[in-house]
């Protein structure tokens, strides 16, 4: 055979093979992580294998090709990252990443507040868990300023107002709208901004929420109710444009957030590694599930040196938020922007009210006779405030005063548990304050307590598991809510009040989605254990002033679909579970900072007393004999 011919056989044969093992490699179907099927498009599988790479510029995702058609499952998401945590799986780290040469917390917490920490996804390009998510996302990035929502020019409009002033009587409801505008003057076509409406009265004291509805073509539609007599101003804010929403959610999916630290330590060495909600940990991939802890959702990296394991965990600390990450110019601008204005970000267009009407508001029901599903109404408003900053239910009648011995009487022989963070910290002052409880020992973040003996109350403040943002030691006896509600004495009432919000937000919303997941079924567990149990949730509250260094982590731009989570979460618990609606309640007073002012804790922990704890039987016959 000829030599030309023999290369045209050999370069043929060669084709025809490597064209059938492509094929069959991009035919792979599926990868499997724990024995979980997980169906995989091909563009995906780089990002899915032990050490592929990831792909972090999520703007490419804006295109139709890269979404799912379906959203993938909470377990499944965390599953593609499983592999992190076999015993298989070996640390790396490449000497030129910065992470390597550190080996301190400060030295670590530095390079992620310079954003020197590699990056890593929870989910892959394209994926998303919620619908909400991928709305979100499929907004391509702003790329120009002037296309957000003018305040000066946005345009609010009221029903029969005349000259800028609306008459109301009691009880009657305005109707408004809100038209956004841009910076060139043009109404903006699509919805999805942020926009909150609240009503404050010339005692600036006196305030209510309104409701709104997203027209989704720009404009929004709001009521309000007239409940106090006398001149108020009706406020609108675009709290949050919906360009700043797609920039959380998209930080979210990239992987930057609030890490903490973990350290490792035995007899012989210390070593210092990342921790997070999620398994995507920069700098490492091999990580420890500390589940095996009680601490379900948080990981660490795992110790490079081999003669450490993740049992030599011993404690945890905070790091410094990292800077934007893939953003566009005109994203970190309105970044800084938001971060420079954390008031509520109010139309500069008031309307004046203006009630004359002195009827009084009906009569309702105690709501010591109601039934605990009342809390979980979904009617704006649920309540007013009022002079002395008194929080007024509009959904039943709180008891008309509720004092010291009041207090005391009702949680006679009883124990108070508060589970919750800094805030948790708040509502526990509140409880000591209400009950004059004075004999203290303790104190956030290890165990607080307070007792009254001569009554036979004890209040006790214990921290969520972590991450808590501050020193967290390991600790053998305390594996999370759920289970050590189990614990609490049969033979005993008890008072609950539990509150998961802002060390949480900076991670992906299916975190908290499993954590009201498990406590609801440590909930019901405990129920069917000891009926005497009243449980309170103590439902976020707005802040708009948080980390500096990335105003686009954490804090409260997803709260409304964590609150509507929560209510899907516990539905069929309504008559058991007592729903603390701060939200609303921290609107109406403008609220910016972490910590709201301390009276919205002692109406908050009023409301829990009259809706669960007061029974006439006991309350008011003790009272009667003091």
């Amino acid at each position: 055979m000829p030599t030309k011919e023999k290369y045209f056989v050999l370069i043929s044969g060669l084709a025809l093979i490597t064209g059938v093992m492509l094929y069959n490699f991009q035919s792979y179907p599926t990868i499997r992580y724990e024995s979980i099927p997980v169906t995989v498009p091909r563009y995906k599988l780089e990002s899915l294998l032990p050490h592929g790479t990831f792909d972090v510029h999520f703007s490419l995702a804006t295109e139709q090709e890269f979404w799912d058609t379906h959203p993938i499952d909470i377990y499944e998401a965390f599953a593609q990252h499983s592999y992190k945590t076999w015993d298989t799986c070996r640390n790396t780290c490449d000497v030129k990443e910065p992470v390597c040469k550190a080996n301190s917390i400060g030295g670590l917490s530095n390079l992620n507040a310079r954003g020197l920490i590699y990056r890593k996804p929870f989910l892959a390009r394209g994926q998303y868990v919620y619908e909400w998510e991928k709305k979100y996302l499929s907004y391509p990035p702003l790329t120009d300023a002037k296309t957000l929502p003018d305040l000066e020019l946005s345009n609010v409009t009221v029903e029969n107002a005349r000259q800028g002033v609306v008459r109301c009587k009691m009880l009657e409801t305005i109707r408004g709208r809100l038209d956004v505008v841009d910076g060139y003057g043009r109404q903006r076509s699509k919805g999805d901004d942020v926009v909150r409406v609240w009503m404050k009265g010339d005692n600036p004291q006196y305030s209510v929420v309104g409701e709104v509805t997203d027209l989704q073509n720009g404009s929004y539609t709001f009521s309000i109710m007239c409940l106090w007599n006398g001149t108020s101003s009706i406020k609108v804010a675009i709290s949050y444009p919906r360009e700043f929403i797609r920039i959380v959610i998209h930080q979210i999916h990239v992987g930057v957030a609030r890490y903490m630290t973990a350290t490792f330590t035995n007899k012989q060495l210390t070593e210092h590694s990342v921790c997070f909600h999620t398994p995507n940990i920069p700098g490492w991939e091999c990580i420890c599930n500390f589940s095996k802890f009680g601490y379900d959702n948080y990981y660490c990296g795992r110790p490079r040196d081999p003669r450490l394991t993740c049992d030599d965990w011993v404690y945890g600390n905070s790091l410094n938020v990292a800077p934007p990450h893939d953003v566009t110019d005109a994203e970190r601008d309105l970044i800084r922007s938001i971060m420079g204005t954390p008031a509520q970000r109010v139309v500069k267009r008031e309307i004046k009210v203006l009630n004359a009407n002195t009827d009084n508001l009906p009569t309702l029901k105690p709501c010591r006779e109601s039934n605990k599903n009342v809390t979980w109404v979904r009617k704006t408003p649920k309540g007013y405030w009022s002079s002395g900053h008194v929080w007024n239910s509009l959904v039943c009648k709180k008891e008309e005063a509720i004092t010291t011995h009041w207090t005391r009487n009702c949680l006679r022989n009883t124990s108070v548990w508060i589970f919750g963070d800094s805030n948790g910290r708040l509502a526990y002052f509140s409880f000591l304050d209400m009950t004059k409880c004075v004999i203290k020992e303790g104190g956030y973040p290890d165990r607080a307590s307070c007792v009254i003996p001569e009554y036979g109350i004890d209040i006790t403040l214990l921290a969520h598991e972590p991450p808590k943002y501050v020193l967290t030691r390991r600790s053998d006896n305390f594996t999370g809510v759920p289970d050590f509600i189990q614990t609490l004495p049969r033979d005993r009432k008890h008072v609950l009040l539990i509150h998961y919000y802002l060390h949480y937000t900076a991670a992906h919303l299916s975190v908290l989605s499993l954590r009201m997941r498990k406590l609801r079924e440590g909930i019901e567990r405990m129920l069917q254990k000891n009926p005497n149990v009243l449980v309170g949730l103590k439902i976020p509250h707005v802040t708009s002033k948080y980390y500096l260094n990335n105003h686009a982590v954490g804090g409260d731009p997803l709260v409304p679909q964590y609150i509507e989570m929560i209510r899907q979460r516990f539905r069929g618990l309504e008559d058991k579970v007592v729903f603390l609606d701060l939200w609303e309640m921290s609107i109406g007073i403008e609220n910016v900072d972490y910590h709201p002012p301390q009276y919205i804790n002692r109406e908050m922990i009023k409301w829990l007393e009259t809706t669960t704890i007061a029974y006439p039987s006991r309350c008011n016959k003790q009272i009667r004999t003091i």
